[in-house]
């Protein structure tokens, strides 16, 4: 990293670690709201944390299809930590994500003061637990985004969806809104296998050290493809993350057998990826 582009990292992260406990501290109404109550009223600072987050790490997203209609569930695919601020700053939104996250630097304190609702696949009881605080969430009104892949991929295809969360919108009775995230430009260059690993976080590296060469960069432009919402009533839990990931695919223009060459595995949490 050259002595401009180590300025422009440290900075920016240091700016967005003081901004997000800024953004905390601001929305201590909802921080201090009782749940389900809470989910809903997180969705507007939570959103705000991931605008400036975006800003923070240089992510220019332009939005394509219409926005997601709020109470609903938004599904994606999954490269790392900046899907978060790319897509969370689109709309008023709180997030599910895996119980690993509770331990990331930064991001795991401000995960949970952010109302984010952990779902952990290891463990059958808490997993339930975990769909059924998604569901007592969207029938409060909250849009709920979620990676239902499970893990971080190098995006060049799609893992099967994992089903769990979708009971959610079955249960809440609430439109599923496919979306795609993809990353186009780097600094004005085109993203490629050769430079992928800067946005998406999925080879193992720390995740301290990945934040930091992304942030280094100027500019990484994303583009954020939202589908048609598959609306209620829902057959199944199957039935709709196979739509669902159907529509995912074709929004990202792969082929229903293509899936990622790398994928992320969480070790403690806080190395290769989500």
């Amino acid at each position: 990293m050259a002595g401009t582009s180590r300025l422009r990292a440290y900075g920016r992260v240091a700016t967005f670690a003081v901004g997000s406990w800024l953004v905390v501290g601001g929305a201590w109404r909802a921080v201090f709201s009782r749940f389900p109550a809470r989910w809903a009223r997180s969705c507007a600072p939570v959103s705000g944390w991931s605008r400036l987050g975006a800003r923070c790490l240089g992510i220019y997203p332009r939005v394509v299809g219409e926005l997601p209609p709020p109470g609903s569930l938004v599904v994606a695919n999954h490269q790392g930590y900046a899907d978060i601020v790319t897509v969370g700053g689109l709309f008023p939104s709180i997030f599910a994500a895996r119980h690993d996250m509770r331990t990331w630097p930064m991001f795991g304190a401000l995960a949970r003061n952010g109302a984010t609702i952990f779902i952990n696949r290891d463990n059958k009881r808490a997993g339930y637990r975990g769909i059924g605080q998604v569901t007592a969430a969207l029938v409060a009104g909250a849009t709920v985004i979620a990676f239902p892949e499970g893990t971080s991929t190098d995006g060049r295809g799609l893992l099967p969806f994992r089903t769990g969360v979708f009971q959610s919108a079955v249960d809440a009775g609430v439109p599923v809104v496919p979306a795609a995230v993809r990353y186009l430009e780097l600094d004005g260059e085109p993203v490629t296998d050769a430079n992928r690993d800067v946005v998406g976080w999925f080879r193992g590296e720390p995740f301290v050290g990945h934040i930091l060469r992304l942030a280094s960069h100027r500019r990484a432009l994303a583009e954020v493809a939202f589908g048609e919402p598959i609306r209620p009533p829902h057959a199944d839990r199957r039935t709709l993350a196979a739509e669902a990931e159907a529509r995912v695919r074709a929004l990202l223009a792969v082929g229903p057998d293509q899936v990622p060459s790398s994928a992320g595995k969480v070790l403690g949490g806080v190395r290769g990826g989500e």
